[in-house]
């Protein structure tokens, strides 16, 4: 990822780099049980969703993420990554809001 992972929260950053290797197990760990993940336009409540969501994306695109920033907005932290790979329109540059809580990650939403 880079050395802007040090200005994020832990579970931010386990999130990010566990997402550079696809390792899906770390990723889930990253999240509260309850937690929502909002990506193209979908909604995905609970780990097991979220498993089956990262899965997903494995499987359709071969991705590179570059970190670009990070950014406390209140109780949020906003990532700014550059997304690379076999998809429309690549590279983007795509927003990753998080909202953290003491039991992981409660909820991410990924925009432009």
């Amino acid at each position: 990822m880079s050395e802007t992972l040090v200005d994020a929260p832990e579970a931010v950053a386990a999130y990010l780099r566990a997402r550079t290797d696809t390792d899906v197990e770390t990723i889930v760990g990253c999240f509260a049980p309850d937690a929502v993940v909002h990506d193209e336009g979908r909604d995905h409540v609970g780990t097991e969703a979220i498993r089956a969501w990262t899965n997903g994306v494995a499987a359709a695109y071969t991705l590179t993420r570059t970190v670009r920033s990070v950014r406390s907005i209140g109780p949020a932290t906003v990532v700014a990554v550059e997304v690379a790979g076999n998809f429309p329109g690549s590279p983007v540059v795509l927003h990753h809001h998080f909202t953290l809580t003491d039991r992981g990650i409660a909820a991410l939403t990924i925009c432009p």
